[in-house]
């Protein structure tokens, strides 16, 4: 159980302002208790948590100092929480993301993270968790080392737990707070979701308690009828690795357990990592095990259709004892933002292309019949078209590029082909998900 308690200064907003922390939630700018007071009060109970909900960075550094003075009586954990970034529904200006994990890991650094977004609802939006809200405090959150929950509005979860089931599969160290407001009118079927997929440990519900009492007897009646057909990915992380064996924020490359992210803000290189299969994949004329490769990108900021982001799969000859890089790379596949398709066979320079897709934010895509004596097709398929940007009205048009001759490779020993993906340009954010290597 946890106590929460929102924080303010006294007088905050007003020509009275002072820097004294207070137990209060805007609008009001007063109250009888303060934080100090009130960490003295409840330091008497130590089987119950403490989240400290900021509402604005005025009271961060003056209740941090409060509980650098009161830790050795605090036994229990503590969250500090903050909304760090704007999220749907919102007009509201969020608190400073890097004056508050600054001061946070200055003053104390021991604290569980909650980080979450400003949200508002009324009946009758249409509005939801969008994957830029979403990178926009994974920015500021995957170079922390402490425990992270992200408080979400449960309203929003029906059209979003997937998003969210893919941020969890980052790190373990995260997890997911579901909150709501007694207004709110929400569907119970994205709560049971999300808990059913996430696992109960990763999942936390802080609910008021009708909805509470509504969730559970969802959960008790619905559970067992939701399959794995509702969220499946082959993709598994463990089979594929990063040039330099781990993910690092300076590349901006994160393997989930869903996917792959690639962030590009104030990335230092045009060209992120790549990510390369473990595996390694033979194909003889003999046996004609075609290769078949799919997944699907989202390019995550929708205001940069112009940018030159484009998404790259490699092909490379290699072996066991052989480290692959660019010069092992045979055949090329890219996508970009634009919607521009290219094929390349590197061994030949022979190439083919097609700018006929329509803009989207997402495509879906499989490279078949790669194999030797084969040609190679790449199919394209957008989805989510963006109509005041592209001349194209056919949601249904996809692209399909085949080689024009047949796939040769000359290697060393036997022929062994490795697969590898990587994001090129600095401006677009990109999920792969669904990656799939089949033959």
């Amino acid at each position: 159980m946890m106590l929460e308690t929102d924080i303010i200064v006294r007088g905050y907003g007003t020509s009275n302002q002072t820097d004294v922390p207070i137990n209060a939630h805007p609008p009001a700018t007063d109250s009888d208790i303060t934080v100090q007071e009130w960490i003295k009060c409840i330091s008497k109970h130590p089987n119950k948590g403490i989240k400290l909900d900021f509402k604005c960075i005025e009271a961060l550094e003056s209740t941090l100092l409060i509980l650098q003075q009161s830790k050795s009586k605090i036994q229990v954990p503590v969250l500090l929480n903050a909304d760090i970034a704007v999220g749907p529904g919102s007009s509201r200006s969020p608190v400073d993301a890097a004056s508050f994990l600054q001061m946070c890991n200055k003053h104390f650094p021991s604290a569980i993270m909650s980080l979450g977004w400003t949200t508002g609802w009324k009946a009758g939006i249409n509005t939801t968790y969008t994957w830029e809200m979403i990178t926009d405090l994974l920015y500021e959150v995957l170079k922390l080392t402490q425990p992270v929950t992200f408080p979400v509005r449960a309203v929003y979860l029906s059209t979003s737990w997937r998003c969210f089931l893919y941020v969890l599969g980052l790190k373990s160290s995260f997890s997911v707070t579901v909150w709501s407001s007694a207004r709110d009118d929400v569907d119970m079927m994205g709560l049971v979701k999300l808990r059913k997929f996430a696992g109960k440990g990763r999942v936390y519900f802080d609910l008021p308690k009708s909805q509470m009492e509504q969730f559970e007897k969802v959960l008790q009646t619905d559970d067992d009828s939701i399959t794995g057909k509702e969220y499946h990915s082959d993709w598994n992380r463990e089979d594929w690795y990063l040039d330099d064996s781990e993910s690092v924020p300076e590349n901006g490359v994160y393997l989930s357990t869903t996917g792959v992210l690639f962030l590009s803000r104030n990335s230092r290189h045009s060209t992120s990592q790549r990510v390369h299969s473990k595996q390694m994949f033979e194909v003889t004329e003999t046996e004609k095990q075609p290769l078949k490769i799919s997944g699907k990108l989202q390019f995550t900021d929708t205001n940069n259709v112009g940018e030159s982001t484009k998404f790259y799969v490699y092909i490379s000859c290699s072996s066991e004892s052989v480290q692959v890089d660019s010069s092992s790379d045979v055949l090329a596949m890219s996508i970009s933002r634009r919607g521009e398709v290219e094929w390349q066979n590197i061994t030949s320079s022979v190439t083919a292309t097609d700018s006929t897709l329509p803009i989207s934010s997402t495509y879906q895509f499989t490279l078949c019949n790669i194999g030797i004596g084969l040609k190679p097709v790449l199919n394209v398929n957008p989805s989510d078209c963006e109509h005041s940007k592209s001349q194209h009205s056919d949601l249904s048009h996809s692209v399909q590029l085949a080689m024009r001759e047949n796939f040769a490779v000359q290697c060393s020993g036997s022929t062994k082909l490795r697969v590898s993906f990587c994001k090129g340009g600095t401006t677009n954010d990109l999920l792969l998900e669904d990656f799939v290597v089949s033959s």
